[in-house]
């Protein structure tokens, strides 16, 4: 006899999002696992009805210049493209599957994702295998699934359905959730396509809709401060002042009658700005001034500092990015003081507590910055000796050093974790407290 249903979630629990996800053989992504999957259950040894490992809506990956924290926006960024124009697109846009493809590995590239349902006491997990035919040279499709599994400890999971190069292999249907007419009229029409777009057109299955519009309307918003940067997949790119423009005019097309409101609120979250204006001449040009405390004349965009331009731009972006469920923000704390950090912190805090339910994947390199998110919701990355990357969760690492996350305190990175030492022999992410290393 299967055991009872365990108790219904707490309603934060009820939110649809991330919980976890795996990137293999992706650019610099040779094998990593973040968040609650079968993976880290493995590895950890944790019960599957613990809560520990899944990602909250507010997710920040740290580490070094080149550990890999744009790849998984990116990785993600990919899955849209795919979603939308096909993996052939998605894989051109990117250089190709040569360029994509990581240097020495083994295998096709694979993506799983744990997706949790709105109001659902059930997961959803997405895997996608993408392997290169040298024949035909072209990229294809081996393997898509899509497999359900339960709260309970005891659930067996439940593959709705099984693509294998291009073909539909298995289907197990749950009673009551769909009818065989519907899943008979889901084919691929390639090796090209994703099943995951033609099964979401299915009116019997919410879910599998609602986890693709979420990663199909996934956008990266990645500020650079010249044009020299790298060339990336993200839908927001560009200097600070040129980005704050674009995220004005998008929010006037958008919000054309409450313009003038969105812009008096966002004056308020903005520290020292009394009004912002907002002008559009004849010829098209777009004029942007703010009246500042302690200045008579108005202050234009372009005598402002990076790090304010940023913030400013920020705030425009959240608020234009409300009907969007999940996206990226790549460094978004540099050029920042620490004031302006922590306004930062309490925005996008405030725009991922929404009702509706969104989600927010943040990468930073700012000791400060890090210093400000919960030790849970922190991941670091860190290149091994043998040149792979892997990830450890911030209270896994205070926990190596007895240190109750409860009371680590406003500096618990920068106060108690400075530095990362790999052993020669295994990789092994070894932090050194701060009085250890002056000892040393």
């Amino acid at each position: 006899m299967p055991p009872p249903p365990p108790p219904p979630p707490p309603h934060s629990a009820y939110l649809s999002h991330i919980e976890g996800f795996w990137i293999k053989n992706y650019k610099a992504l040779r094998q990593i696992t973040i968040g609650s999957c079968f993976q880290n259950t493995l590895a950890t040894g944790i019960g599957e009805n613990e809560t520990s490992y899944k990602l909250s809506p507010l997710t920040l990956f740290a580490g070094d210049s080149g550990t890999g924290k744009s790849t998984i926006l990116d990785t993600f960024a990919f899955l849209s493209d795919c979603i939308g124009c096909g993996i052939h697109t998605a894989l051109v846009k990117r250089g190709g599957f040569e360029a994509v493809y990581n240097y020495g590995g083994k295998g096709p590239i694979a993506i799983g994702i744990v997706y949790r349902p709105p109001k659902s006491t059930h997961t959803l997990t997405y895997i996608l295998h993408i392997a290169y035919d040298r024949r035909q040279r072209s990229p294809f499709i081996e393997t898509e699934a899509i497999i359900y599994r339960d709260q309970w400890s005891r659930s067996q999971p439940r593959p709705i359905l099984l693509f294998q190069n291009g073909e539909k292999q298995n289907r197990f249907i749950q009673s009551g959730t769909s009818r065989d007419a519907d899943l008979e009229s889901v084919k691929r029409i390639n090796h090209q396509h994703l099943g995951l777009a033609a099964l979401a057109q299915v009116d019997a299955m919410p879910d599998i809709s609602m986890l693709k519009f979420c990663l199909h309307e996934f956008s990266v918003a990645n500020y650079v401060s010249s044009n020299a940067a790298k060339p990336v997949a993200s839908d927001f790119k560009g200097t600070p002042c040129g980005i704050l423009m674009d995220n004005i005019k998008k929010l006037k097309a958008k919000y054309p009658f409450e313009f003038e409101g969105l812009l008096r609120t966002i004056c308020k979250k903005f520290p020292g700005c009394e009004k912002i204006n907002f002008e559009v001449t004849k010829l098209g040009r777009t004029i942007l001034t703010f009246n500042v405390h302690g200045y008579h004349n108005a202050v234009y965009a372009t005598q402002l500092s990076e790090g304010t331009l940023r913030l400013l731009s920020h705030l425009f972006l959240l608020e234009a990015a409300k009907s969007i469920p999940f996206m990226g923000l790549e460094e978004p704390t540099a050029f920042m003081g620490r004031s302006q950090v922590l306004t930062f912190v309490e925005l996008v805090q405030n725009h991922v507590q929404k009702p509706i339910g969104k989600q927010c994947f943040l990468t930073s390199s700012d000791s400060h910055f890090i210093d400000q998110m919960a030790p849970t919701d922190v991941w670091f990355l860190h290149r091994n000796r043998d040149g792979t990357i892997a990830a450890s969760r911030g209270f896994d690492e205070l926990e190596f050093f007895d240190i109750d996350s409860d009371t680590a305190g406003p500096y618990w990175y920068s106060g108690c974790l400075c530095r990362k030492h790999v052993h020669e022999c295994g990789g092994l992410n070894a932090w050194k407290p701060i009085e250890m290393l002056r000892a040393s």
